[in-house]
């Protein structure tokens, strides 16, 4: 992948799939790191999780600010990767009709807006329009989505931080140096819910009430637009969890209630419920 700075940077995928020589739905895990970083080792154990229950699980890196990237490139990326994924089916086993995006914190954002503009022939890149769609569900764990509001559910300090800085979401979404304020448009244009229609595969979104890197009010906002688009969506506040993010969080026990037995079921069974149907096409 060629980079705006003359260099280049080869964009990889960790797999992990059960011993079966059974074809499986694929699950293509998107890595957090707020649009600064795309670390594919990260939730290796709940990955490891869901593909035991009958999933090739690829984590997959995407392009990111330090890389020069925008929004438009990590989808760029995720519709590359998965085109190469399925026409290399054969060789991974999967079944190229039934896949999944899955993300988190940053990684859910592009997982969402992934999922909503498969018909946009601006988001294809050079993978081309995908047949059978590009994804057939959605999970969105603790992502955010209308960046101008990231930090709306917090006390006042983070709040004006975002009013009053510059920060790197304006470069993400292609207006490096400016304030989110100023640039509504762009902000509009890189907020999942903006492309939301009927079309859209069903959704799975869940957040921590406790929260404090992305407000639990983006995966709401982007959860009203599926449901008022007739999609379905489903949306679970998991009570005392914090942001899922290891990388950027120094208590180490703040990830713990995104690896419980309970939410661990709930996306393995929103997976297997939707990519295990009869009725995906042939």
């Amino acid at each position: 992948m060629d980079l705006p700075n003359g260099e280049s940077r080869e964009l990889k995928a960790d797999i992990l799939r059960p011993a079966t020589g059974d074809r499986l739905p694929l699950v293509v895990f998107l890595p957090g790191g707020a649009f600064l970083r795309c670390n594919r080792a990260m939730a290796f154990d709940v990955r490891r999780h869901v593909a035991a229950s009958g999933f090739v699980v690829a984590s997959v890196e995407y392009r990111v600010v330090p890389d020069g990237g925008t929004y438009v490139d990590s989808v760029h990326d995720v519709r590359a990767t998965l085109a190469h994924l399925r026409q290399h089916a054969d060789d991974f086993g999967i079944d190229p009709r039934a896949v999944a995006l899955w993300g988190e914190s940053a990684g859910g954002h592009v997982a969402a807006l992934t999922g909503v503009t498969s018909d946009l022939p601006e988001f294809a890149g050079d993978s081309g329009p995908a047949s059978t769609g590009v994804a057939q569900a959605v999970v969105d764990a603790f992502g955010t989505s209308l960046f101008s509001a990231i930090a709306d559910d917090f006390d006042e300090e983070p709040r004006l931080h975002y009013q009053r800085t510059a920060t790197h979401f304006s470069a993400y979404v292609g207006k490096a140096g400016a304030l989110l304020s100023e640039i509504p448009e762009a902000v509009s244009a890189a907020d999942p819910a903006t492309y939301v229609t009927a079309s859209a595969p069903p959704f799975l979104l869940l957040h921590g009430s406790d929260g404090m890197l992305v407000s639990p009010s983006q995966t709401q906002h982007a959860h009203k637009a599926l449901l008022s688009a007739g999609v379905e969506s489903t949306r679970y506040v998991v009570a005392g969890a914090n942001h899922g993010d290891f990388g950027v969080l120094a208590d180490s026990d703040a990830a713990l209630a995104w690896s419980s037995a309970t939410v661990m079921n709930v996306i393995t069974e929103f997976l297997h419920r939707h990519l295990d149907s009869a009725d995906l096409p042939g």
